[in-house]
């Protein structure tokens, strides 16, 4: 009756516990809101990190990182306490890419000029703001969602910041700085 009992409640616990996991992984890979991912860029603070190498690296993210980007140049790596990061360029394109304790990939960012934005973009930008010149996009790839764009522009008496993610374009427009 005992081992009756205790196989009844381990079973139990299992099923729960099993439940509990998928629903947190459910509720992790539904969309964020502009409000949401904007809080989930995460920055480094430089009083907080440190510089390292390669071999002070988890394996998993050195592992991802050469065969991603095998052609870097200039890598630099940073530990912070909660992530790996690691700084590189390749063809005129600045790139970070942070990696979690695990060395598991979190997101990666691109930073270039309005020629390497894709095309498709690029004209959705400049039919919408034609006033406006790109001085500088940053894009980020993160698990589970699309790319985002993050276009900065500079207008002869404005600033904008647009987003572009999923096909819908944010903007934040602002008063351009009196010099």
């Amino acid at each position: 009756m005992k081992k009756h009992l205790v196989s009844e409640f381990v079973g139990i616990f299992f099923s729960l516990t099993t439940s509990v996991v998928a629903n947190g992984q459910f509720i992790a890979s539904k969309s964020q809101t502009s409000k949401e991912f904007t809080t989930s860029v995460r920055s480094v603070q430089k009083d907080l990190v440190a510089q390292g190498y390669r071999n002070d690296i988890n394996v998993r993210a050195v592992r991802h990182f050469l065969k991603n980007f095998d052609n870097a140049a200039n890598e630099e790596w940073y530990i912070a306490p909660d992530m790996v990061v690691v700084t590189f360029a390749i063809n005129d394109i600045s790139y970070r890419v942070d990696y979690d304790k695990q060395g598991g990939w979190i997101e990666t960012f691109r930073t270039y000029d309005w020629k390497k934005l894709p095309s498709a973009v690029r004209e959705a930008v400049r039919s919408g703001y034609p006033d406006y010149n790109i001085l500088l996009v940053q894009e980020v790839q993160m698990l589970m969602h699309p790319i985002n764009y993050f276009i900065h522009l500079e207008g002869t008496h404005k600033l904008a910041n647009l987003r572009i993610y999923d096909g819908e374009i944010e903007e934040e427009i602002f008063e351009k700085p009196k010099q």
